[in-house]
């Protein structure tokens, strides 16, 4: 996901719905971060771990096919 996307999904109500932006947002400023840099860090975050979770998900479905 690209952070543009993330920012326009942000604003949508149902993005997310049971998370408080409002905590997220105090969340960003207790680490001295505006909302855009919370969000990149987020991402870059997500992205180098995504292999390792592909790569459990696809363990965790071989086991339940046996």
């Amino acid at each position: 996901m690209e952070l543009k996307s993330l920012k326009k999904k942000y604003k949508s109500k149902g993005f997310a719905a049971g998370c408080s932006r409002e905590v997220i947002e105090r969340g960003a400023q207790q680490l001295g971060w505006d909302l855009e840099k919370l969000l990149t860090m987020t991402l870059q975050a997500m992205a180098a771990s995504e292999d390792t979770i592909n790569a459990e998900m696809a363990a965790e479905q071989e086991e339940l096919g046996k």
